[in-house]
């Protein structure tokens, strides 16, 4: 309840701060200029609806718009008080439109976290010496770039505290899953700002409005792209699915072992591409049981030498199909190798310390500590403090070091729910 009342508070707070600005800068607006532009005013704050109302997913939890350019432009061109106002009514017509998605509260912070997002990086470069309608790319370069740098922290700062008030979660939490792969849109989205303000001084409204067509094209080949993404991984995860319906003991391992092992690579700062590169090996690390008798997998006694073997052979197997898929062929090495152990008593090939992927050693470590604190036909599961303790002392044997050490950071930090 404590949290939910300072949620509450926090928001008030910025709404009472952003009506306070849009008052000024609306009396300075109506009052201090004599020739309003009150044609560019209204075409700026149409385009930041229209950019508002066609998003593109990027997560689960993120969607992106190209607004920030449109705001970034509309500074450039009439300084941060009209452009303030642009943002905040742009946002606000959005939501409005939308108003079934969205709860008054949340109305509410995206108009005020605009509105001051905008002010405060709009006044830095009032501040640098910088006046709006006239850009010089050389002298300017600072002051905008810093302006771009505010913009960004302030959003990141804003958004943070929300989300740690409404769900509970840390601010590193938040940087990982959400903000960090926001990053890059913004700083793509300042150049192309910069390109529009060009554009409406030195053209007008039919310059921006050839701009913004090609803008809205391009907008639609990354949602292309998006939605592709979205695809494969969800091919991906229900060849996992299909793969546990022949095995029904290790139910949502192939989806917890993913979770466990881009948890661990975003620890080690592995890049995005290779982490989602991972994800997908970790979906299908056992892919190769396909070709394993049902029997043998589901057999509640131990194993015998001969059918270990052929349990042992599900790494190739598992390799070789996922090597004929053309996006998913980089992931077959860490597959082969995810049962390849530091001293080399691992299989398929005995690879031994630097010989193994490193990947394929943090599937290794994700694979083991799910399967330890799972419940198997011949064992009941092990506790989370249990399953560590065993992965400890097999470091540096069974397990590489650094893997472990970046699993036992990330279950510290509650960056892990699961079993945790």
């Amino acid at each position: 309840m404590k949290r939910h009342i300072l949620l509450d508070i926090y928001i008030l707070s910025l709404t009472c701060a952003s009506l306070f600005l849009l008052f000024l800068f609306l009396y300075h607006i109506v009052f201090s200029l004599d020739n309003i532009p009150l044609t560019g005013i209204m075409s700026f704050i149409i385009l930041t609806v229209l950019a508002e109302l066609l998003p593109v997913r990027v997560s689960a939890e993120s969607l992106i718009t190209v607004s920030p350019s449109i705001i970034f432009a509309s500074i450039l061109i009439f300084g941060y008080r009209i452009a303030t106002v642009i943002a905040a009514f742009g946002v606000l017509i959005n939501m409005l439109i939308e108003y079934k998605r969205y709860s008054i509260k949340k109305i509410f912070f995206n108009t005020s976290m605009y509105a001051l997002m905008t002010a405060a990086s709009g006044y830095v470069l009032w501040l640098m010496g910088f006046r709006s309608g006239n850009i010089d790319l050389t002298a300017d370069f600072l002051p905008m770039s810093l302006s771009v740098l505010i913009y960004l922290l302030s959003n990141i700062l804003l958004f943070s505290v929300v989300l740690t008030l409404s769900q509970q979660i840390t601010v590193k939490q938040i940087w990982i899953h959400s903000i960090r792969s926001l990053i890059p849109n913004y700083l793509a989205l300042a150049p192309l700002g910069i390109l529009l303000a060009f554009t409406y001084i030195n053209m007008g409204i039919p310059g921006l409005l050839l701009l913004f067509i090609p803008l809205m094209v391009a907008r639609h080949t990354f949602k292309l792209y998006m939605e592709m993404r979205s695809i494969y991984l969800e091919a991906v995860q229900a060849l996992a699915a299909a793969i546990e319906v022949k095995d029904p003991y290790t139910k949502g391992h192939s989806e917890r072992v993913a979770k466990y092992a881009v948890a661990i690579a975003r620890e080690m700062k592995y890049p995005e591409d290779k982490i989602e590169t991972l994800q997908y090996a970790a979906l299908l690390h056992d892919i190769g049981k396909i070709g394993i008798d049902k029997n043998i997998l589901n057999k509640p006694d131990k194993l015998s030498k001969e059918e270990f073997n052929k349990i042992k052979d599900h790494a190739v197997l598992g390799a070789n199909i996922v090597q004929r898929v053309n996006f998913l062929s980089p992931a077959s090495k860490f597959i082969l190798h995810h049962h390849e152990r530091a001293d080399g008593s691992g299989y398929p090939l005995g690879f031994r310390g630097n010989e193994i992927p490193k990947e394929a050693a943090i599937l290794a470590v994700a694979d083991v500590f799910d399967a330890l604190t799972s419940d198997r036909p011949y064992r009941r599961a092990m506790s989370r403090d249990e399953a560590l303790k065993l992965i400890k002392e097999k470091s540096g044997v069974e397990f590489d070091p650094e893997v472990v050490e970046a699993l036992l950071r990330v279950i510290k930090k509650g960056e892990i729910f699961e079993k945790c």
